[in-house]
C-alpha cells in the first residue's frame, strides 16, 4: 500500500494564497492526504508551464522512492519555460502576463524586451502550443507508467483539446490529444478547478483567481474516494 502522496504543478494544486499553507498542506491533495492517513509532499509552484511541472517530476523521481501517488494539475498552455543561457543558465516562465520587470535579473532590459516580443509574436501560436504542451504530458505520462508509478492528474487549459477550429487542430495533434487525454480528468461537471469552484459559488480572489479554502475542502471531499483507490492499488 502507498504511504505517501506528491503532487506537481502550478498555484492551484500548491494552494496559493489559502492560510497557514505550510508545504501546501491546505491545498486539495494535501487535505486529502491528512484523512487518508498518508505523508504529502508538494513540488508545485506558481505561474509556472507544463515543462516546469515535467521537470518538477522527473527532478522528484530522480532521487526519490517512486513507491508514491502523483498527483498533477497541468497548467495553461500560453504558458512558454524558457531557458536563458550564459550568464545565467537559469529558466523563466513567459506568460500573457509577463512585462520586461519580470525579467529584471537579466540585467538588461532590452534582452528583456526582445525576448518578450519573440514571445508576443510567437509563443501565442494555437497549433504550437498544443503540440509542444501535449508532447511534454505525453512524455511525463510515458515516464510515470515506465515506472510503475501511479498518478492523478487534472488540468486547467480546455484548449489543449479544443477541436472546433479544423486547422489550428492537425492530425499531429489529433493522436497526441488521443494518446494523452484519458489519462487526464476534470472536476464535475467536466470543470477545471477554477470553473468548478466559480460554479460552486466559492469565493476567487482578485486579481490572481485562487481559490480560497471552502473550495479546497468540498474539493478533497470530492475526490477522497479516488485517491483511496489508487493508494490501495
Amino acid at each position: 500500500m502507498i504511504k505517501k502522496i506528491v503532487s506537481f504543478g502550478d498555484s492551484f494544486i500548491f494552494g496559493t494564497e489559502l492560510k497557514n499553507n505550510t508545504n501546501g498542506s491546505q491545498a486539495w491533495p494535501g487535505l486529502i492526504a491528512a484523512q487518508l492517513g498518508c505523508e504529502y509532499e508538494t513540488r508545485a509552484i506558481a505561474s509556472c508551464g507544463n515543462d516546469h511541472i515535467a521537470r518538477q517530476v522527473y527532478s522528484y523521481f530522480s532521487t526519490n522512492d517512486k513507491n508514491v501517488l502523483a498527483v498533477i494539475n497541468w497548467t495553461w498552455i500560453e504558458r512558454f519555460d524558457f531557458y536563458v543561457g550564459p550568464p545565467h543558465e537559469r529558466w523563466t516562465t513567459l506568460g500573457t502576463a509577463c512585462v520586461p520587470q519580470t525579467l529584471a535579473w537579466l540585467n538588461n532590459n532590452d534582452q528583456a524586451v526582445d525576448i518578450l516580443d519573440f514571445y508576443r509574436d510567437f509563443g501565442r501560436s494555437v497549433v504550437w502550443n498544443k503540440f509542444r504542451n501535449l508532447q511534454t504530458i505525453n512524455s511525463v505520462q510515458s515516464y510515470l507508467k515506465l515506472q510503475g508509478i501511479p498518478s492523478i492528474q487534472t488540468y486547467m487549459d480546455y484548449a489543449l483539446f479544443d477541436q472546433t477550429h479544423e486547422p489550428l487542430n492537425p492530425d499531429y495533434v489529433k493522436e497526441l490529444q488521443s494518446i494523452v487525454k484519458p489519462n487526464l480528468s476534470l472536476f464535475d461537471n467536466d470543470l477545471n478547478f477554477l470553473d468548478w469552484a466559480r460554479n460552486q459559488g466559492f469565493d476567487i480572489t482578485d486579481p490572481w483567481l485562487h481559490p480560497l479554502e471552502p473550495s479546497h475542502e468540498v474539493a478533497a471531499n470530492l475526490w477522497l474516494e479516488r485517491y483511496r483507490e489508487k493508494l490501495n492499488e
